[in-house]
């Protein structure tokens, strides 16, 4: 496990599938964060047995997707990029402070070298990333997997979307292995009217809001939008995450509702009130001509010889502020990033100029 750390922030980095471990957020005169989730058996240490995905074996923080999903080409759900090895090449720390950890991934991607680079700056509670394509074939549906654990609960908030829905099948159809409790497929128009396969509709912009069940929607960025971002308030928790993403090429945020659902191995009805608020480019076989679905919405990034793909991405977490109910918008400027409760309190943070330089 490597360690990257600088002023107030700490990563844990598992070169074995390249994921964030762990994330502790050490405020001023504050207590520590850590708003990451990880696995029971990955907490206990359990040796789980050969045909559990490299990526479930250590299910953990946030990694990166690539392709996202599963495919029909042998490659372990959510490609090598969340179940492959990845090679340092170097940290370097820049004028100013930031320090940046880059790592190679040892397999190509569909034909392409795949670059990660995360980086931390004094005193900034947020985790910086990059993911650089080099040449490649091919459409690649990719996404980032950040998974928090919010027990107390969490009011979930998005950038405008235009809508979302839910795929063609649930996550667990068999009563036998595991429960969803959603309707597959709809599209619903926001996330706080969605429909459970009784007929009922549920807000599920708070979660939990069931019991044992495994559920997934997707939700797709305004046309034209620049600067996506999610955030989920968890006030009994502590905690505050907010995520921000160049929508063009990231233009879905993926939920994955993982509340005790399934029955077996590994999963065994223990984890729960888990959160994933994944940011992609995927295709989960909704219809795009459903209403709320764009017409055509994009399910991947277009990889070629000769070309050269970065995605950025950043995430991070304040205590939760005391008197806040739901995040109503987050945004960029000028080397800080602002977040701004319903009730019209707001809490700015620094933030990298140079990070979404090129891309929004």
């Amino acid at each position: 496990m490597d360690k990257i750390a600088t002023d107030g922030i700490t990563v844990a980095f598992n070169r074995q599938g390249g994921v964030i471990d762990e994330l502790v957020i050490e405020p001023a005169g504050g207590a520590a964060l850590r708003p990451l989730h990880k696995a029971p058996w990955v907490r206990d240490g359990e040796i789980l047995p050969d045909h559990v995905a490299p990526v479930e074996r250590r299910l953990a923080g946030d990694f990166f997707c690539a392709p996202f999903g599963r495919r029909g080409d042998g490659l372990p759900i959510h490609g090598w990029a969340a179940n492959g090895e990845w090679e340092s090449a170097g940290t370097e720390t820049a004028p100013g402070g930031t320090v940046t950890a880059a790592y190679r991934l040892r397999q190509d991607v569909d034909g392409a070298r795949l670059t990660k680079r995360i980086s931390l700056h004094p005193g900034h509670p947020i985790v910086y990333q990059q993911h650089e394509f080099e040449g490649g074939n091919g459409r690649l549906p990719v996404a980032h997997h950040a998974m928090l654990h919010v027990p107390g609960g969490a009011r979930l908030s998005f950038s405008k979307k235009i809508g979302g829905g839910t795929p063609a099948a649930a996550l667990e159809p068999d009563p036998s292995r595991g429960r969803s409790v959603l309707a597959y497929p709809q599209t619903f128009e926001n996330l706080s009217s969605v429909r459970r396969a009784n007929g009922e509709t549920v807000d599920a912009s708070f979660y939990t809001f069931d019991q044992a069940h495994e559920d997934l929607v997707l939700m797709t960025e305004d046309p034209g939008a620049k600067l996506g971002w999610s955030a989920a308030l968890a006030e009994k928790d502590g905690f505050l995450f907010f995520a921000v993403k160049d929508a063009a090429l990231l233009p879905q945020t993926i939920l994955w509702m993982s509340n005790g659902g399934r029955n077996y191995s590994p999963w065994n009805g223990r984890h729960r009130a888990v959160i994933g608020i994944e940011e992609g480019a995927a295709d989960l076989g909704i219809d795009p001509a459903r209403p709320g679905i764009p017409p055509d919405p994009p399910s991947g990034l277009t990889l070629a010889p000769g070309r050269t793909t970065a995605i950025r991405y950043a995430f991070g977490a304040i205590a939760a502020p005391a008197g806040w109910t739901r995040v109503a918008d987050i945004f960029v400027e000028a080397g800080k990033i602002t977040l701004a409760d319903a009730s019209g309190d707001t809490r700015t943070l620094p933030f990298l100029d140079n990070h979404f330089a090129g891309s929004i």
